[in-house]
């Protein structure tokens, strides 16, 4: 475990490595006045990331940054036991690259619809003020987009067959985090405008009443007044009704993303002549704000006392499954995932075709190509770290492996 020991906070890194870049990004949430307070903990498959670092888990409070969860609002697994059927891959990989969009395509028409009139509205609302078409968000419920996205059949210890879904809001999460970001923005730098205007303005009343003396002390406090709006650019928050509003989208497109990866386990199950109602299934999400335990989990999982959870590692080695010791400490969280050794970027350049090639021979896909090199294993962590660094938080109960794995180039 590391620490990060900032002016305001200090955080607890539950890893041993951490990189320099993921390392200052946790620092800078330290040295900010905004977080003061706040049990700020950091998964132990941390990595850098945009305007916060992945694995981010703290109270919520009362400012809110739409940057600490993002643009994937309600990114997250669904999990679905086929039991012990016989699948023809070669028959699923086609219905799948058929009938589930992937990349940046959705549904030519609503293929999903949604059937709950107060999400709907919500839906629109969002569409409205961010000007984008409502009728595009209801076509894409069912798609899977692309990045580390992907559809898994998994195998269990008892030989049944795993579904597992790993997607989030697609483009209206996008929007919300884009919309109400810019209003954070806004909303600092006018604080600021107005404290300073303010400032002025009583240092000019103590000016003309010949009271000099008392300048540096108005100075003083007004320093203390700005400077929990003085954050970096990718940090800067809402309050009040800004707050409200962004909560209540950012559940809207946390909703939204969990119909959505339902959408594609309902018409999988459908395409394996199953009844998606009857099957065992479950939800692990990890770019959301828990409306219920109010904790900010940014690259995180809830791993609350009895809670089953999955963590992928990779498209080789499959997932975790996990029941949660619910950890004060952790901030009942866990790790979402291995977490990268290296960027897309440094991925792509530096590994090879043939080796991602040859160490995914053991599972039926048809996605290993240049275009998903950034994905292979290589590029993520090791699965004994993540196992290592979570005995406090979890109490694994398998690992799945993957017998078939499909995921989209970006």
């Amino acid at each position: 475990m590391i620490e990060a020991i900032g002016k305001y906070n200090t955080a607890k890194i539950f890893t041993d490595t951490i990189d320099e870049t993921a390392y200052a990004q946790v620092l800078e949430l330290c040295n900010q006045k905004a977080f003061e307070g706040v049990q700020i903990r950091i998964m132990p498959d941390t990595h850098a990331g945009k305007g916060c670092v992945i694995g981010y888990t703290a109270e919520l409070g009362g400012r809110v940054v739409p940057n600490l969860i993002g643009v994937d609002i309600g990114c997250g697994m669904e999990v679905t036991s086929l039991g012990p059927i016989d699948i023809n891959f070669e028959k699923l990989d086609h219905f799948i690259r058929h009938q589930v969009p992937h990349g940046h395509s959705i549904h030519q028409k609503i293929a999903h619809p949604i059937h709950k009139p107060v999400l709907e509205q919500k839906i629109e609302n969002i569409a409205n003020k961010t000007g984008t078409v409502y009728e595009k968000h209801l076509r894409s419920v069912g798609s899977l987009g692309g990045g580390n996205h992907f559809i898994e059949i998994n195998e269990d210890s008892a030989g049944n067959k795993i579904l597992v879904i790993h997607s989030g809001s697609r483009n209206l999460g996008l929007q919300v985090a884009k919309y109400h970001q810019k209003k954070a923005e806004l909303y600092c730098t006018d604080r600021m405008k107005d404290l300073t205007l303010q400032q002025n303005e009583e240092i000019g009343l103590l000016k003309k009443s010949g009271n000099l003396d008392a300048i540096p002390a108005v100075i003083e406090k007004y320093k203390a007044l700005m400077e929990v709006y003085q954050v970096p650019k990718p940090l800067m928050y809402l309050e009040g009704a800004g707050a409200d509003e962004y909560l209540a989208d950012m559940y809207a497109a946390q909703e939204f993303a969990l119909l959505n990866r339902q959408g594609m386990s309902k018409a999988i199950a459908e395409f394996l002549n199953l009844d998606y109602r009857q099957l065992e299934k479950f939800t692990t999400i990890h770019n959301y704000i828990n409306p219920e335990d109010k904790i900010i989990r940014k690259g995180a999982i809830s791993a609350k006392a009895g809670e089953k959870v999955i963590i992928p590692i990779n498209m080789r080695d499959g997932s975790i499954i996990a029941i949660g010791k619910g950890n004060p400490d952790w901030n009942h969280s866990a790790p979402h995932g291995a977490g990268r050794l290296m960027s897309r970027s440094r991925a792509k350049d530096i590994l090879h075709m043939n080796d991602f090639k040859d160490t995914m021979r053991g599972v039926w896909t048809s996605s290993v190509s240049t275009a998903t090199l950034d994905e292979a294993p290589m590029a993520y962590k090791p699965i004994e770290e993540i196992l290592e660094n979570t005995v406090d938080a979890l109490e694994i109960v398998e690992i799945i492996k993957p017998l078939y794995n499909f995921k989209a180039s970006n």
